[in-house]
């Protein structure tokens, strides 16, 4: 957890124990998505007994109960972690970490609206949505990232947001000028500081902003959202990454400077989220076909 806790390489979150202190405060403790699972699989279990076979009865054990193999990976990633830890410590050495086979990671998602869609569902959104909307898309930022911007972030002239590396999962300081298409950001923010909001206060408005999100979806054709259950299923503002990524690529930004619009640390990753399409295919084909390699001069 102290590593975790520096390097947040998981998001770690916070729960109420069940217990109280003297005062009858509920107490609190910091855990990663899954750790109760590993617990109740591995908890007093010494390093010797946790072998490659014992792990494989923990897959088993979880495809069980339900959860899906991408799930069961991210949990075993976990433990795989504390092995890892472990060793940097020199309390444990090679001969003491078991292999882990681990289930297959999940398929990326394809998700992503073009900029014709996106115009479609911004129109259709709620006038002080769509700021968030378009910085979203555009930025390629996290919606957990963007609802953290403040008012101290903003440049005076409105020229740039500096987002700092502490609400970023990446860690890595990013400066995103308003330049085209966010120049109609800055025209919103100007207005916006007529009403003196303070440097705590919030930029981007997020004010019920999933489930008009999922209606309006549901409303377009982009998913399916049922009234009386709330019960969406389709584009999420996540695949606005995907947009993000491939729109930058189509552009012809190259990979370094895209990753770092994006956020994305490794190449692996983000190419989860530049996907591919036929239209990218047939690109491709019609430039092989103006394509035309330089004549090679005989030797005799």
């Amino acid at each position: 957890m102290d590593y975790y806790r520096q390097h947040k390489p998981r998001s770690i979150i916070k729960r109420y124990t069940g217990d109280t202190d003297s005062a009858g405060n509920k107490l609190t403790e910091e855990v990663f998505a899954g750790a109760d699972k590993l617990d109740k699989f591995f908890k007093r279990m010494p390093i010797t007994e946790i072998t490659a076979l014992k792990i494989k009865d923990y897959v088993k054990w979880r495809r069980k109960e339900g959860d899906a193999d991408a799930t069961i990976r991210r949990q075993l990633g976990n433990l795989r972690s504390a092995f890892t830890q472990a060793k940097a410590l020199n309390l444990i050495t090679d001969s003491h970490i078991p292999t882990f086979v681990l289930p297959a990671d999940s398929k990326p998602r394809k998700g992503f609206l073009d900029v014709s869609g996106f115009n479609t569902l911004r129109e259709a959104m709620p006038a002080k949505l769509r700021p968030t909307l378009t910085f979203l898309y555009f930025s390629g930022r996290r919606s957990g990232a963007a609802k953290k911007i403040t008012w101290a972030m903003v440049d005076k002239d409105y020229s740039e947001i500096v987002v700092p590396g502490e609400i970023v999962k990446n860690e890595e300081a990013l400066t995103i000028p308003f330049a085209r298409p966010l120049e109609e950001i800055a025209t919103t923010l100007r207005e916006l500081r007529k009403s003196f909001p303070k440097p705590t206060d919030r930029v981007f408005d997020f004010r019920n902003f999933r489930n008009i999100w999922n209606a309006t979806c549901g409303k377009l054709g982009l998913g399916k959202y049922d009234p009386k259950t709330r019960a969406y299923i389709g584009l999420t503002p996540n695949d606005f990454r995907r947009s993000a990524a491939r729109n930058l690529i189509k552009a012809g930004v190259d990979h370094r400077t895209a990753m770092k619009i994006t956020g994305h640390k490794t190449e692996h990753i983000f190419e989860r989220y530049n996907i591919k399409t036929t239209d990218d295919v047939r690109e491709a084909l019609i430039k092989v076909g103006k394509y035309k390699p330089a004549t090679v001069a005989s030797i005799g």
